[in-house]
């Protein structure tokens, strides 16, 4: 009787273990899980943070800015309900709804003019800042958090931009090509950035004035060709004067 005893002992007491360490894997997984996706709403917040600190380097539009700091706000709030003891995390949710008031009271704005970069370093960052607030705003999108005719418009605005930085590329490399005669790569880069442009139907007066300043490049290095192969025929020209002049004279003397 007592040996039965022990037995189911043991065996209650094995349950009892295997149960709680059922249970508490369970729990470490469902904090693992914890950790997994507030880190990803962290990252959500970071990146955020992080385009909108290039706001000075390029012309957010106020809908670029309230999409981000939205964005933020949705991160933020994910992170309550995953865990509502995250630290100071009440503090940051309202001075995130405050900044975020603030921006939707302001009145309509038009974005600032685009600065072009100084240099191909910066050039490119501009171009991958852009391309990152291309993908959220295409992401927030798709999760409907942004209108239709909202994400059309500012995707189009940011795709503009693309092409300004890259034409102001495209007339530094020609320039650079022109100024070591390399006249067929000028006219390739300048005849390439024209018909882009050109085709174009929304062109701003950016837009058109670089048009119009590609197409003067383009005149002038016309012009410059055709000098440069008038020189150059006339040089050869006076060449084969003067060689049929020394032919003339050091030719032998006929016997009559």
């Amino acid at each position: 009787m007592i040996f039965t005893l022990v037995l189911v002992a043991i065996g209650v007491l094995l349950f009892l273990v295997i149960g709680y360490n059922i249970v508490l894997q369970y729990k470490q997984k469902q904090q693992a899980d914890q950790r997994i996706a507030i880190s990803r709403q962290k990252v959500i917040i970071s990146e955020s943070e992080d385009l909108l600190l290039n706001s000075a380097r390029l012309p957010y539009s106020k809908e670029i800015m309230v999409v981000l700091h939205k964005r933020i706000m949705h991160a933020l709030e994910e992170i309550k309900k995953i865990d509502p003891e995250v630290k100071g995390l009440n503090e940051r949710i309202s001075a995130s709804q405050n900044q975020l008031a603030q921006l939707q009271n302001r009145g309509i704005e038009s974005p600032a003019q685009l600065r072009m970069p100084d240099s191909d370093a910066e050039a490119l960052q501009m171009l991958k800042v852009i391309k990152r607030l291309r993908g959220v705003i295409r992401s927030e999108h798709a999760r409907g958090r942004i209108a239709t005719p909202i994400f059309v418009s500012e995707d189009r605005r940011l795709e503009l931009m693309t092409l300004k930085v890259n034409i102001e590329n495209t007339i530094k490399r020609a320039v650079e090509s022109q100024a070591i005669r390399q006249w067929g790569t000028a006219r390739q880069l300048l005849n390439k950035a024209i018909s882009i442009v050109s085709n174009l139907s929304d062109r701003d007066e950016y837009l058109e004035q670089r048009l119009a300043y590609m197409h003067q490049m383009n005149d002038e290095m016309s012009d410059k060709l055709k000098k440069v192969q008038t020189k150059q025929k006339e040089e050869k020209a006076k060449e084969l004067k003067e060689k049929d002049e020394l032919d003339m004279l050091f030719q032998p003397k006929k016997k009559w």
